[in-house]
């Protein structure tokens, strides 16, 4: 070949820069300037084949063709479906490199993946250059030829030099992409953001808004761009706080909410106010400062914090009341606690509750009030007529409010008006058996309780019904445990009873006929005479077992003379010296007294067995309604109650009678029960 048709001349590649230069001017995008390029660069130079290599995905890990030109359909659909690594490949090798490379013929190339299907084609030369940009390689564009043709280094420098150009191009088109896409974003966000986005000028005069503010505040947006910020939603007593602290920022650039959010009022268009969270930031751009308000209406968190510290109060109040009812207080505290607790919870001024009785009134058994406030005072009969939330629950069944006592008639709606009540609201208290009362509250405010007070109350009202629930129990298993322990005992005399009346007289006669008979023979026959005097020992022995087992089954004297009495044959019985002291001024209710000497029997009998102690001292006395024991030894102690049947039944029968068993038995210190039984019994059993 001849050097023209090795080289291109100057025109030649003139005409190419020229037409490289038309297409970067005329084009705004990469995906329409890739053909394009393609296409001007290959048929300026007379190359058949073009294509357009870059990095595939966002690491860069390997080049895909994005663009070709001119080939034949088998080619195309293999260069489209070949990736190269950084140095596979003719592409591959100028982009791991960053200079241009020619190869004269592809099939003799052994690196160069696509070379069976490109002789296929028919091409056979290549050259390649890299397109670079400031950020480095950004891609490769490859040319192939049908005929053979030599390295042409002017070609390469001057493609490389256009390289750098379509490089330059194509990271423009890129920022100008982002760019396009940022502010699309931004319109986007703007526009769908629910909190109201304001940017304002130095003067505070508002430059843009977002349809979220338009809606919040209740103008359009031309009617707030333009306009100083502070009239449109500030409310007036603090516009000026507001200025001061615009113009401070700009002079000073420290400003207390310029980066801190705060939560302050602000104003509609119709002059309502409402509260904010409000973020200010400054953008650092060219020019006069600009500033961006991020506000949100939290009116409904608001709302929800309250609704949370409202139920967080009531869960306490609820676990305290429920801490009171598990604890088996006793009714009164539980109305108490109740009544304090809802009244609290519901900023009332008095709380009360009510049991309601047959003859259609009610009583006051529970009250609380705040401050001066005076309650209904407990035990206070309460008149149902006319129209009160007592009187109305006890008609429904059900939750009921008063909202205002204005033009409300009876006896009770007068008096609570005369004492200023204005409203009230209440909830019923129900057992199994039916309606049992109500807990109400009042205030003296002309605001009304909020809605759903009503069922706040019944939460508290349930925890009452458990309690009085659970008091019946416990007093209904009080009584079935006395009742228990009262047929046992009766029992118990009812054998001692026949015993001696029965078995142990016929004993006594016959021990007499034996002796009678033993009198008459001994003579005569002393052999039988021995015989009926071992019998009548042996009988008399006997019978001293039966009257010692009668004893223990109920004592006579406890019965006939009383604990005393009945104490001091235990004491005289002891094979431990017992030290009684007894101080009753009348008889113990029957009960208290087998209860009490069963005790002592028991304590005395274990102390002298297991103890060791040189002394057991006894004491009984009455005190504040109830019958005191306390039984002590100095014994070794270490008594454990859980470890066997004796003390556990004493404790049982004990707490049968509404009374308390302590046994206190430090290792080497001694044993001490102390018992508690009170002396008024159950109504069902007096």
């Amino acid at each position: 070949m001849t050097g023209d048709a090795q080289h291109h001349d100057a025109a030649v590649l003139l005409r190419t820069e020229h037409e490289v230069a038309r297409v970067l001017a005329d084009t705004g995008d990469e995906a329409s300037a890739y053909p394009r390029l393609l296409a001007a660069i290959g048929a300026s130079l007379g190359w058949e084949v073009g294509a357009f290599w870059m990095p595939a995905g966002v690491d860069g890990g390997a080049l895909r063709c994005v663009e070709i030109w001119q080939g034949s359909e088998p080619f195309e659909q293999t260069t489209r479906a070949t990736t190269l690594a950084p140095g596979e490949g003719l592409p591959g090798r100028v982009w791991d490199s960053g200079r241009p490379a020619w190869i004269v013929d592809v099939r003799d190339e052994g690196n160069f993946p696509r070379g069976p299907s490109a002789t296929r084609a028919g091409l056979r030369t290549a050259f390649c250059f890299p397109v670079r940009g400031a950020t480095g390689v950004l891609g490769a564009m490859e040319f192939l030829a049908r005929e053979r043709r030599e390295p042409d280094d002017v070609l390469l420098t001057t493609m490389t030099s256009l390289g750098g150009r379509i490089g330059q191009c194509v990271e423009r088109w890129r920022a100008e992409t982002r760019l396009r896409e940022s502010d699309a974003r931004k319109s986007a966000i703007l526009n769908a953001a629910f909190d109201c986005i304001v940017t304002m000028d130095a003067d505070g005069r508002v430059v843009e808004v977002n349809p979220a503010a338009e809606r919040t505040f209740g103008y359009a947006a031309g009617e707030m761009v333009g306009r100083e910020l502070a009239e449109l939603i500030i409310p007036p007593a603090l516009r000026a706080a507001h200025r001061e602290g615009v113009e401070r920022y700009v002079a000073t650039g420290q400003g207390r909410m310029v980066g801190h959010p705060v939560e302050l009022p602000a104003m509609r268009a119709d002059g309502s106010e409402f509260p904010v969270e409000i973020a200010i930031t400054r953008p650092r751009l060219p020019g006069q400062p600009l500033f961006t308000g991020f506000i949100r209406d939290v009116t409904e968190r608001r709302r929800d914090e309250q609704a949370l510290r409202s139920l967080a109060e009531e869960q306490a109040a609820l676990r305290r009341v429920a801490t009171v009812v598990a604890g088996a207080a006793g009714p009164e505290r539980v109305f108490a606690t109740v009544t304090e607790e809802v009244g609290r919870l519901l900023a009332a001024q008095t709380s009360n509750m009510v049991r309601y009785e047959r003859d259609g009134t009610a009583v006051v058994v529970g009250e609380w009030s705040s401050g001066d406030v005076r309650a209904v005072p407990l035990g206070t009969p309460v008149a149902l007529d006319g129209d009160t939330v007592a009187a109305r629950i006890r008609r429904s069944g059900r939750p009921e409010r008063l909202d205002s006592y204005e033009g409300m008639t009876g006896s009770t709606a007068e008096m609570l008006r005369g004492l200023g009540f204005r409203a009230a609201v209440g909830a019923p208290i129900t057992l199994v058996a039916g309606l049992w009362g109500a807990v109400m509250v009042s205030t003296i405010e002309d605001t009304p309780f909020p809605a759903g007070s009503e069922q706040r109350i019944a939460d508290f009202t349930e925890l009452v019904a458990l309690a009085l629930a659970n008091a019946q129990a416990r007093e209904e298993l009080a009584a079935s445990r006395a009742r228990i322990v009262q047929a046992g005992d009766a029992e118990r005399r009812r054998l001692e009873r026949n015993l001696h009346d029965g078995a142990q007289q016929r004993l006594v006669a016959l021990a007499l006929t034996l002796r009678r008979s033993e009198l008459r023979v001994a003579d005569e026959h002393p052999e039988a005479g021995e015989l009926l005097r071992q019998a009548r020992a042996e009988l008399t022995e006997a019978l001293g077992e039966l009257r010692e087992l009668a004893r223990g089954i109920h004592p006579a004297i406890l019965t006939d003379r009383g604990l005393e009495p009945a104490l001091a044959v235990v004491a005289g019985r002891a094979t431990a010296p017992v030290e009684l002291s007894v101080r009753l001024d009348e008889r113990l209710p029957a009960p208290v007294e087998v209860a009490a000497y069963y005790l002592v029997a028991e304590a005395v009998t274990n102390a002298a067995k297991h103890a060791q102690p040189t002394v057991v001292s006894v004491r009984v006395s009455r005190q504040d309604g109830a019958a005191l024991i306390e039984v002590a030894d100095d014994g070794v102690g270490g008594a454990d109650q859980r470890a066997g049947s004796g003390l556990r039944g004493l404790a049982d029968r004990v707490e049968a009678l509404g009374g308390t068993l302590r046994v206190e038995s430090p290792a080497g210190a001694g044993t001490t029960l102390r018992a508690r039984i009170p002396l008024r019994m159950p109504a069902h059993d007096r």
